[in-house]
């Protein structure tokens, strides 16, 4: 674990500061939300969605402490009261749990750069200890669902004050250093998105393209199987069941890898084709400006 804790904050480090330069939205703590279009769709459909995850929300204490799940989350809460309800991550879906969202669904389905959804529970007088997000490809967006009190439930970024509200939504760099804090005696409730960061090529190749790999590091698979676990407990099935056994797990995770070299095939693909065009733009400017002093000095002879 502490291999791969080093190699992807070397990857960060390395490109933070391009993908922050770079960003189409500009390099800022908050940012409109509706850059985004899924940001209204969710706000023009919040009374469907926030009754499908009421819904959910009646399992609260089911849900699994997000440290559980993720063990590198554990300096920023180490109890219980932080709870997440997985649909997706970084682009590996939770189908059996998505069934329990539809129209949520439908609208996030329709958007490829919303690689992460969960509902994300903050306990009764929690506060989430100062950190950053993990990486700098991603923006940050929440729906509040469940806020309770006024102006109570707070989200800091940067330095920076968000109160929550239900129905709106947020969108933020979680790369700056934030906490959240819920200061009332019930538990407050949002859907939380991981957003691609807009950017130009060729860091938007880049993006994707370790998008695409994560998959095969610790930080990510070794989530996936607690997850696949927990699966079982919240599902209530006994864990000689061989639909989710070892050997099975492996398959179905064996069946996503080949998905996903499929799609880092394909983003290839792209970047292979954006550097071609690029090359061949340049070699033509160049030749250009070459006969054109050619021409030039031609003449003056």
């Amino acid at each position: 674990m502490m291999e791969l804790q080093i190699s992807t904050l070397w990857i960060e480090r390395l490109l933070k500061k391009p993908f922050h330069k770079h960003c189409l939205l500009g390099d800022k703590k908050f940012f409109d939300p509706y850059s985004f279009p899924v940001a209204k769709e969710l706000e023009d459909n919040f009374p469907a969605i926030q009754a499908e995850l009421k819904d959910i929300l009646k399992r609260y204490d089911d849900f699994a402490p997000f440290q559980s799940i993720s063990p590198d989350q554990t300096y920023i809460s180490n109890d219980d009261k932080w709870r997440m309800f997985f649909f997706k991550a970084a682009g590996v879906n939770f189908g059996r749990n998505q069934q329990f969202a539809p129209k949520t669904f439908e609208i996030l389905n329709k958007h490829k750069y919303v690689i992460s959804a969960y509902i994300s529970v903050l306990g009764p007088h929690k506060m989430l200890m100062p950190h950053e997000g993990p990486w700098s490809g991603i923006l940050r967006m929440h729906l509040g669902v469940v806020i309770p009190g006024n102006k109570e439930c707070t989200l800091v970024n940067g330095g920076e004050k968000y109160h929550w509200e239900e129905g709106k939504v947020v969108l933020f760099d979680d790369t700056y250093e934030h906490i959240a804090v819920n200061e009332t005696n019930q538990i407050r409730a949002i859907l939380f998105l991981d957003l691609m960061r807009p950017l130009p090529q060729p860091w938007k190749f880049i993006n994707w393209a370790i998008l695409r790999l994560s998959v095969l590091f610790p930080y990510i698979w070794i989530p996936y199987f607690r997850h696949k676990r927990w699966e079982k407990r919240f599902y209530g099935e006994k864990e000689c069941n061989a639909q989710w056994s070892l050997a099975s797990t492996l398959k179905k995770f064996g069946a996503k890898l080949k998905a996903i070299s499929k799609g880092l095939l394909s983003t290839l693909m792209v970047g292979m084709t954006w550097m071609t065009s690029t090359i061949r733009s340049w070699a033509t400017t160049i030749r250009s400006g070459l006969l054109s002093r050619m021409k030039a000095s031609k003449g003056q002879s």
